[in-house]
């Protein structure tokens, strides 16, 4: 099967796809094309297959986002300047239950790391966050991304991965 991940376009078939999460489903379905055509707070590509290249088989969602400083271990964010780390946010990623199992979910994520390697580049950015399912935590952290609260109760967790880490997985061996 080959696989193209671009830009979501209107005319995408969404209403077909299920992740298995109804808040997934549905953010696909009724809010990533609002959200990056109207009012631009986030940027959705998508997955499909070069034989039928409307039906979205996966998809995860880019946003510009800042934390404050003091939410991350001192190990990350020493000699930094005492104000709000600029980000960006992996704010969805998800891969329809059909083509789970295939490699899909680390295709979006690589380009997603390749998307935000590039932007950093150009726009600055000291790491890529997510809130993650807990149960999805061990997912993200087989890609490096690190918990900023251990403590974490609830069903999502705060997760990061530094650019420089990035930057360094990217570089030819």
């Amino acid at each position: 099967m080959a696989v193209t991940i671009r830009r979501l376009e209107e005319a995408d078939e969404m209403d077909g796809f299920d992740c298995g999460d109804a808040p997934l489903n549905a953010y696909l379905q009724r809010h990533a094309w609002i959200n990056q055509q109207k009012i631009s707070i986030g940027v959705t590509y998508v997955a499909v297959e070069d034989a039928a290249p409307r039906s979205v088989l996966g998809y995860f969602t880019l946003a510009a986002a800042s934390a404050p400083r003091d939410r991350f271990p001192a190990r990350l964010v020493r000699g930094l300047p005492a104000y709000d780390l600029p980000l960006l946010l992996l704010a969805r990623l998800a891969v329809d239950r059909r083509f789970v199992a295939r490699g899909l979910g680390h295709a979006l994520i690589s380009e997603a790391f390749r998307i935000a390697l590039r932007v950093a580049g150009e726009a600055g950015g000291r790491g890529l966050v997510t809130d993650a399912y807990a149960d999805k935590a061990g997912w993200y952290a087989r890609y490096g991304f690190i918990e900023l609260d251990e403590a974490a109760t609830s069903a999502t967790r705060k997760m990061f991965l530094d650019m420089r880490t990035l930057r360094r997985a990217s570089e030819p061996a």
